[in-house]
């Protein structure tokens, strides 16, 4: 063996190493919720609204076409037709997934499921942000913890902090609300 097809190997090598990394650091991750609590209550359920929210297309979709909310006011970048769900409809949920983005590194868990939309007399599936960790995992593992806000199917938010080590506290949402 030549010392130039051993100098080529190894560039090659290089070059195949340096982009399986970027491909590993630079993609989406994504991680099944469906058996943590409280999203293991939700999944392949048939939920009714017990709050009026709204969906239309989302244009930075992760999973699904349609993103879904409580409130319009979250879909400044859409020029798509916004939908209002009313009280009573049926959303299917069927999974749930935790999200981490590329470049953030932040992570998003959301619920992914299915609603009839009168309107366009179509069954169309959307995303729905859901579960915030106001400790952003920075901290000690003790510290960290999940919440989670009012969602279409619920007349009141969870009312804890679900911290990471399996303890549970109670979280007062109007305080937070209020800050």
């Amino acid at each position: 063996m030549t010392l130039k097809k051993i100098i080529i190997g190894l560039l090659i090598l290089s070059a195949i190493i340096i982009v399986s990394s970027f491909f590993l650091v630079f993609r989406t991750k994504t991680k099944d919720l469906s058996t943590k609590y409280p999203y293991n209550t939700i999944i392949n359920k048939s939920l009714k609204t017990k709050q009026e929210c709204y969906i239309t297309i989302h244009k930075h979709a992760l999973e699904n076409p349609y993103i879904l909310d409580l409130t319009n006011s979250n879909f400044y970048e859409t020029s798509d037709s916004i939908y209002k769900i009313p009280i009573g409809t049926i959303l299917k949920i069927e999974s749930t997934k935790a999200f981490t983005t590329p470049v953030s590194g932040s992570t998003h868990c959301m619920v992914l499921g299915s609603v009839y939309l009168n309107e366009i007399k179509e069954t169309v599936k959307f995303e729905f942000f859901w579960g915030e960790n106001p400790t952003y995992g920075l901290y000690d593992h003790d510290d960290n913890y999940d919440i989670y806000p009012l969602a279409p199917w619920q007349e009141k938010p969870l009312p804890f902090k679900y911290f990471w080590d399996g303890r549970k506290e109670p979280h007062d949402w109007e305080k937070w609300n209020a800050n």
